[in-house]
């Protein structure tokens, strides 16, 4: 691919400030905030609100690594062009991408099937697997018209699903019984730790803003404040609504078996209007993280294609609306089939929550490596934390590798009892099939003499002229534009 041809399949940076911040928050609270907060207390009750404490601290360092590297590479798919451009090498940021694809696919059914859920509050009579088509069909077309009708959308969400958070924490804060947290831990340690990885889905959506780098304006000062500093309101918001939830509810069983955890708190203190409001608010949760995870999501097999290691298709732009339409397509046909098919739901889960484990450690690794032996590349990053930097790195790779322990069975693999694997029973073969789509790229590209380091001196949906990694990698005025609206 010539470079005038990735030039006019590069992608237009009209995501402002807000749409950034709120793709982080508004994208992330319907995995969390109105679905998993409830039913991760399961297995350890209302000591869940110490669960989400600690995996708010490695969420916080998870973002601080994703956005000290999305400052140097402002590009499509954050964490492939983190790690490809980082190490030099298409393969290893395909491999950690590639089944974060699926994963993305997956979490997009899932959240889609909680919007459903949450509509029988109003429609009981609703089917949520058919409500959640009708909504991946409607943001379907809403970001097939590209990133200001996205942003647009996403800014209006966000504003209103902040009003009915509210319309719960405020006067719950007054309605809490402290006996409703004894007893606090109810499953012991294991328990507490099986809690650890549905609960650090709550905070999936915190480097969905990186995936999007390639349209976010003046991305050196934009990128970090919306997934920092989102992440910081994403803890806040958590927190509080836990420990409100579980203080006006006696029976922590009650939220753990409820599909609408928010909403059935809401009864036991609010009216029938406070508590419509809380469900409307779940409603806009999901509905925004679906729409924040759809347009994420493209960007991947985008970038890879941009790459050359997957289908010329996947990185072509609409005329019309400069949006990678193939992608988007693909996405929205792959998450509504699985918006039906409930029996493996549980299972796309678990594979989306362990690709994006992959992905956090792989990123840490990289940040750390860019730091230690490129001081010249660090040096173009939006902001200088200087060897202080080190720390989010260990406690970003090995939260997430300690996660990973509780994401797949391990013991299960070693003991090579593959009928006791669940996670990796998907996730093995899926990686398989990635690296031969890889491997057939690869050896056609060998065969025509493809410059593969002309391809790694760009960035995905970056246009030729707004990067120069020989000087400064993407400077504001190059990347970010003037307008910040």
């Amino acid at each position: 691919m010539s470079s005038q041809s990735r030039d006019d399949r590069s992608l237009s940076r009209d995501m402002g400030p807000l749409a950034a911040m709120s793709t982080v928050v508004a994208g992330t609270l319907g995995a969390g905030l109105f679905v998993t907060l409830g039913t991760a207390s399961a297995t350890t009750g209302p000591s869940v609100i110490l669960v989400v404490i600690l995996s708010g601290l490695l969420a916080m360092s998870i973002a601080i690594n994703y956005s000290w590297m999305a400052t140097i590479f402002p590009a499509a798919a954050g964490s492939y062009a983190y790690v490809s451009r980082t190490f030099e090498s298409r393969l290893p940021g395909f491999l950690v991408t590639w089944s974060k694809w699926l994963g993305y696919m997956a979490a997009d059914a899932v959240l889609a099937i909680g919007f459903g859920s949450y509509l029988q509050v109003f429609y009981p009579s609703v089917d949520p697997a058919l409500a959640g088509f009708g909504l991946l069909t409607v943001l379907f077309l809403v970001n097939l018209v590209g990133t200001k009708g996205y942003s647009v959308s996403q800014n209006v969400i966000f504003g209103v699903l902040m009003l009915s958070i509210l319309v719960l924490v405020i006067p719950g804060s007054f309605n809490v019984e402290p006996a409703n947290y004894q007893p606090f831990f109810t499953g012991g340690f294991d328990g507490f730790v099986a809690a650890a990885v549905p609960l650090f889905y709550a905070y999936i959506g915190i480097a969905v803003a990186g995936q999007m780098g390639a349209e976010v304006k003046n991305p050196s000062r934009n990128l970090p404040l919306a997934m920092a500093g989102g992440t910081f309101v994403l803890i806040t918001l958590y927190v509080w609504t836990a420990a409100v939830i579980y203080g006006v509810v006696g029976d922590y069983t009650t939220l753990a078996n409820s599909a609408r955890p928010l909403a059935t708190a809401a009864e036991a203190f609010l009216g029938d209007a406070g508590t419509a409001v809380v469900a409307f608010g779940g409603l806009l949760a999901t509905a925004s993280s679906v729409h924040a995870v759809m347009a994420a999501g493209i960007k991947m097999p985008y970038s890879w294609s941009w790459d050359e290691v997957f289908p010329a298709k996947f990185s072509e732009v609409s005329d019309r609306f400069g949006t990678p339409h193939w992608s988007l397509l693909t996405l929205y046909v792959v998450a509504a089939s699985l918006t039906f098919w409930s029996a493996g739901l549980n299972q796309a889960l678990a594979i989306a929550t362990f690709s994006y484990l992959i992905a956090y450690a792989s990123v840490a690794v990289a940040a750390g490596y860019l730091y230690a032996t490129d001081p010249e590349k660090a040096a173009t990053a939006g902001f200088d934390p200087g060897k202080w930097l080190y720390l989010p790195v260990a406690v970003g790779g090995l939260g997430s590798v300690g996660l990973l322990t509780q994401a797949a069975n391990w013991s299960a693999l070693v003991a090579l009892d593959f009928a006791a694997l669940s996670t990796l029973a998907v996730y093995l073969p899926w990686l398989a099939v990635g690296i031969v789509i890889f491997g057939v790229y690869w050896y056609r590209g060998e065969r025509k003499g493809t410059d593969v380091q002309a391809i790694l001196d760009t960035l995905p949906g970056v246009a030729s002229d707004e990067y120069d990694p020989d000087v400064k990698g993407a400077t504001d005025e190059s990347v970010g534009g003037a307008s910040d609206d």
